[in-house]
Formats: C-alpha cells, sequence, structure tokens
C-alpha cells in the first residue's frame, strides 16, 4: 500500500467516525500538522476559503494532508520518524497516518522500520493514558496540574523552561513605579488563593480542554496598584518568554486576576511551583476568559494607552475571548450498554466562566424533554460545577443523552458551532444501548 493511500483510507474511516457523533481525528491531525508547520494562519486561511463546518475541517485537513504526502519522499530516515512521531500525537488514526509517512517504501522488517513502529506505538499508548486519565479525573472537584490539559502555540518540546534560570517580572510602561520582581519578591508579597478553571478557547463541545484547579499567587490590581498607573493608561499588555502577546482594556481587568505562581496537589495535599508546561515561573489568571487571554511564562506588564492586538487574536481568534457556557456528560460513555430498569447516575461537568451556573437539565430523549440534575456545591465562584441524575431506563434501544446549563441569561447556546472564531456553542451529546 502507498502512502496516499493510506492516508485517504484513514481520512475515510475519520468521516465515518465523525458521521457516527464521535470526535473528529481529523481536527487534531491538522491542528499538529499546522503547528509543525509553523503556520496558525493557515487555519483561518483554509476556513475563510472552505467555511466553518465539519466538511470544512475535513478538506483543510486533506489540503495538509495532501501536501505532506507530496512532500513526503524529499525526508527519509530520522528525519521522518520524527516527523511521524509527532503525528501520532494526534491519535489513533494520526498514528496510522504517521506510519505510513515514515514507511513511503514499504514495509520491509529492517530494524529500523520496527523501531520507528514501536517508538509510535509506545506515543500514542503514553498519549492514549494521559488523555483518558485526564477524562476520569474530570469527575473531581478539583485537578492537580498533571490532569489539566495542556495547549501551546509552540511546538512539543519548545515551550520554555526557566527552571534554574534567572527571572524578573517586568511592570512598565504608564506607571509612576516600574517595578522589577524576581519570583522570591513575588512570593514575599501577600499571598491569594484562587479556585478557578481553565477552559481553551479551541475546546470542542464535549471536550477536555477544561480543567479546575486551586491556584496560589499574587493580586494582580494590588501590583498595580503599587506601580502607580498613570491616568492615561488605558490597556494592559502581558509578554511572554515564548514571545506570546496579550492585550486586555484596564478597565475590565477582574478583581481577583491572579498572577499563579503555584498549584494545588490533591493527591498531596499541598502546592507545588507551577510546571514549566503550565508556565513556570508565573502564569495570568482571568476569571471569565478563555485560556488563550492568560499567557503562561509571564515576563512583562505594560500599561499603555494604546491597544495591542494579541497573539492569538491577530490570527483571527476571538478579541475578547470571554467564556461561553458549556456542559458536558462525563458518565456514560458513548456506546455504552446500559440494562432496562438498571439505575444510572449520569454524571458530568458544567461552567460558564464569570457566570454562575443556577442549573443543569438532562434530556434522555433526544432533546424532547428536560429533568433538573442535582449540583453539587462549588468551591469557589470561578469553579466549574459537578452534576449528577439518576436515571432507569424504560425501554430498550439506543438513546441519546443531551445536558444543559442555565445561567440568569437562561439556557446554554443549542446551536452547533466550531470553536473558531469565539468558542465552541451547541450541547453535549451521548448515545448509549439499552438492553
Amino acid at each position: 500500500m502507498k502512502g496516499w493511500e493510506a492516508g485517504l483510507i484513514a481520512s475515510g474511516l475519520s468521516l465515518i467516525l465523525e458521521a457516527l457523533g464521535r470526535n473528529n481525528p481529523l481536527l487534531g491531525l491538522y491542528g499538529a500538522l499546522t503547528h509543525l508547520l509553523g503556520t496558525p494562519g493557515a487555519f483561518n486561511l483554509l476556513h475563510r476559503l472552505l467555511g466553518y463546518g465539519e466538511a470544512a475541517k475535513a478538506l483543510a485537513f486533506l489540503a495538509a494532508l495532501g501536501l505532506f504526502l507530496l512532500l513526503h519522499r524529499l525526508l527519509w530516515g530520522w528525519p521522518y520518524l520524527l516527523l511521524a512521531l509527532y503525528l501520532a500525537l494526534a491519535g489513533p488514526w494520526g498514528l496510522l497516518a504517521g506510519l505510513w509517512l515514515f514507511l513511503p517504501r514499504g514495509w520491509s522488517g529492517e530494524r529500523r522500520q520496527v523501531l520507528g513502529l514501536g517508538l509510535l506505538a509506545l506515543a500514542a499508548l503514553l498519549l492514549g493514558r494521559r488523555r483518558e486519565g485526564a477524562r476520569k479525573a474530570s469527575a473531581s472537584l478539583l485537578l492537580g496540574q498533571g490532569s489539566l490539559y495542556q495547549v501551546s502555540k509552540n511546538p512539543p518540546f519548545l515551550d520554555p523552561d526557566l527552571r534554574g534560570r534567572p527571572y524578573r517580572l517586568e511592570v512598565a510602561g504608564l506607571v509612576d513605579r516600574p517595578l522589577v520582581l524576581s519570583l522570591q519578591d513575588l512570593m514575599a508579597l501577600p499571598a491569594r488563593e484562587l479556585v478557578h478553571t481553565l477552559i481553551c478557547i479551541s475546546n470542542p463541545v464535549g471536550g477536555d480542554l477544561v480543567g479546575c484547579l486551586r491556584w496560589k499567587g499574587v493580586s494582580l490590581p494590588a501590583l498595580l496598584e503599587r506601580a502607580g498607573p498613570k491616568r492615561e493608561a488605558r490597556y494592559l499588555r502581558f509578554e511572554a518568554a515564548d514571545g506570546c502577546v496579550e492585550s486586555l482594556p484596564l478597565a475590565e481587568l477582574p478583581e481577583d486576576a491572579l498572577l499563579a505562581y503555584a498549584a494545588f496537589d490533591p493527591e498531596r495535599g499541598g502546592y507545588e511551583p507551577l510546571w514549566p508546561s503550565h508556565g513556570y515561573p508565573v502564569r495570568l489568571l482571568l476569571p471569565g476568559r478563555y485560556g488563550m487571554k492568560q499567557p503562561k511564562w509571564l515576563t512583562r506588564i505594560r500599561l499603555e494607552a494604546e491597544k495591542t492586538l494579541g497573539y492569538w487574536a491577530e490570527r483571527g481568534w476571538s478579541e475578547e475571548a470571554r467564556v461561553r457556557p458549556m456542559s458536558r456528560i462525563d458518565w456514560p460513555p458513548p456506546g455504552a450498554s446500559l440494562r432496562v430498569g438498571e439505575a444510572l447516575e449520569v454524571r458530568g461537568i458544567a461552567f460558564a466562566g464569570e457566570k454562575p451556573v443556577l442549573a443543569v437539565e438532562v434530556s434522555v430523549d433526544g432533546g424532547k424533554g428536560w429533568e433538573r440534575a442535582e449540583l453539587l456545591p462549588a468551591p469557589g465562584p470561578y469553579a466549574w460545577r459537578l452534576w449528577r441524575y439518576l436515571w432507569r431506563p424504560e425501554a430498550p434501544g439506543r438513546q441519546a443523552l443531551l445536558v444543559r446549563a442555565w445561567t440568569r441569561e437562561g439556557p446554554q447556546d443549542p446551536t452547533p458551532r466550531d470553536p473558531l472564531p469565539d468558542g465552541a456553542t451547541g450541547l453535549h451529546r451521548v448515545e448509549v444501548v439499552v438492553r
């Protein structure tokens, strides 16, 4: 089998899974390819040409995959092994595509090919276990850093690692008293704790790019008060060690905004420094905003009179990035086999940013009727809400479970929309079989 034939088969199987309501592996692999190319703007270009629907995602991925298949014979050996390993991070279909890209000359049983296949399988297995662990942990009230999703504008292994290096956080620009603070200086200031839910703007409906942790750090409003913003200061500009830039109107700074330098580990029962993948030594936390507005590896805060367009906003994502209400079913899993009359606890999470989640409703008949679920107490106003609903299936057959969250503005938006540019909307749907 040739590489392009394997890629076509993988794409076709992926489209079938998408039609059945499964997660879209094309999108994950496409994201990996565009990050590998270093051209996140390609995402926007292709969607401007093709629209924002699921078909556009598939076509966008096929275009990217086709480009790689055309170029695949320009590379061979260990460089292509690294590329195949990278593609394996997209999941099982990425593993298949990566394998055939690595073996454009076919399988010969050579030692190098056996080693490459083993490394690919190991990478996919480890990633699959990490993702499964993150989803299982989502039922917990608070996560640790090991269960929090990791998203970065940088390719894997190229995120900043500032451990063991001198660190300085500058507060400059239109301020009366510019500040230059080490990590020790920050830790010597009055500390605050914040239970805060991070959610990625690219999180799809039902996705696991969301997590709630207890953080520790310094109040950003209090730090700015020390610096003394000048009267003409209108905007905050945040700069990170990886070159990421974000901006926020000073008037919209939440009073609970935090410069976090530690996160609570529920298993060990104490705080630990931020992991490098989560922004060591300091990251920004802004309640009510998607993760793209909260840079990791923060090195500079400038107060300015003019607005700066952030890294992701320059690439077509939302400039405000306000969290849209969402909810998710964590149990039962898709395709679960249930018994008539046997009690089952349906459970999951709901989150709406700064807006309190007032209620969660569950439908067990595909959205025709809705019943109130039980909301569990939350440890803070910015924590996700755990919910549960006791259900006894009354008849055999396929059943579609849906969930929706309510805020003071009403139920969450049921209209299916892709994450680009303002965050996904729609209702999470899980189909089960009752026997």
